[in-house]
């Protein structure tokens, strides 16, 4: 019951959400309908209103995992007419694995993944990402975003940013081509967010003790 009041109150807040912020697209020629479609964890919440505006032109499958955060965020894509796939933590079953990547084949269909996620660590993709864009032939698409005016749960791992209402949502699309797991893209941040980083605070301290 806790748990069904809990995504009740996400729904709400989402549909407050969509009424009072105003968003803001950068380079959204990037997406073509027929992308693999990567985000950071943290924006998760705010990425079902982008979704939304995704779906209505083309179909988004959004990968998830069968935990309860995963049901979370599926009972919220499916509130927003959006279609869930779930799949292990570490990798996809070859069954699951197949139907993804037949799944792209169909030029109005993408799909969508985590990057990070579901345990981090944080702005560092994950090889499925990579391996989803390769072998399917098809166009990874990294989505940031940038808030206005937001709460960041520093308590948790992906340092969740919750969108305030009547705030602007700054989203950008980068288009890095057919990914290769043996040379992957290095994925964009928002400028504002790279102190924030793992490969940043990691190349800072590196800078650090050459210095020494």
């Amino acid at each position: 019951m806790r748990k069904k009041i809990g995504r009740y109150l996400a729904y709400g807040y989402l549909k407050l959400l969509e009424k009072t912020v105003q968003i803001e697209w950068e380079k959204p020629e990037n997406y073509k309908g027929n992308n693999v479609v990567g985000f950071w964890h943290e924006d998760s919440l705010a990425m079902n209103l982008v979704l939304k505006s995704l779906t209505r032109d083309a179909a988004v499958s959004v990968l998830v995992t069968p935990d309860d955060q995963g049901e979370n965020i599926r009972y919220l894509l499916e509130q927003y007419g959006g279609d869930a796939v779930k799949i292990g933590f570490g990798f996809c079953n070859a069954g699951t694995l197949k139907e993804i990547l037949e799944s792209l084949k169909d030029r109005r269909r993408s799909v969508a993944i985590a990057m990070d996620g579901p345990f981090g660590p944080r702005h560092i993709p994950k090889k499925l990402t990579y391996f989803l864009s390769e072998k399917s032939k098809t166009e990874l698409v990294g989505v940031t975003v940038r808030y206005s005016r937001e709460i960041s749960l520093s308590g948790q791992w992906d340092h969740c940013h919750i969108p305030l209402p009547f705030s602007k949502i700054t989203v950008r699309f980068d288009n890095y081509g057919v990914a290769a797991c043996q040379c992957p893209p290095r994925i964009r941040l928002y400028q504002d967010e790279r102190q924030y980083s793992i490969m940043e605070l990691a190349s800072g301290m590196v800078r650090q003790r050459q210095m020494m």
